[in-house]
């Protein structure tokens, strides 16, 4: 498999991984009525690990058009 094909594949797979956690991080649901004293996180830990994979998919997206050609700076 050529470079291009390969970081294309890379940054393909990056992206599932983060969507799958987004998945996983936008479930309030699962701590509504829990005892603060009771969660095993900070739920403004849990908001900001979210933004951040948030950032990090802006960022997979945009090197995905960058590498294929479809996002040249200019």
């Amino acid at each position: 498999m050529n470079t291009l094909g390969s970081e294309l594949t890379l940054l393909h797979d990056l992206k599932v991984v983060v969507l799958a956690e987004l998945v996983i991080a936008g479930r309030p649901e699962r701590t509504v009525g829990v005892p603060l004293e009771e969660l095993m996180f900070d739920r403004v830990e849990a908001d900001r690990y979210e933004l951040g994979l948030h950032g990090l998919l802006d960022a997979v997206v945009a090197l995905e058009r960058r590498v294929s050609g479809m996002g040249e700076p200019g």
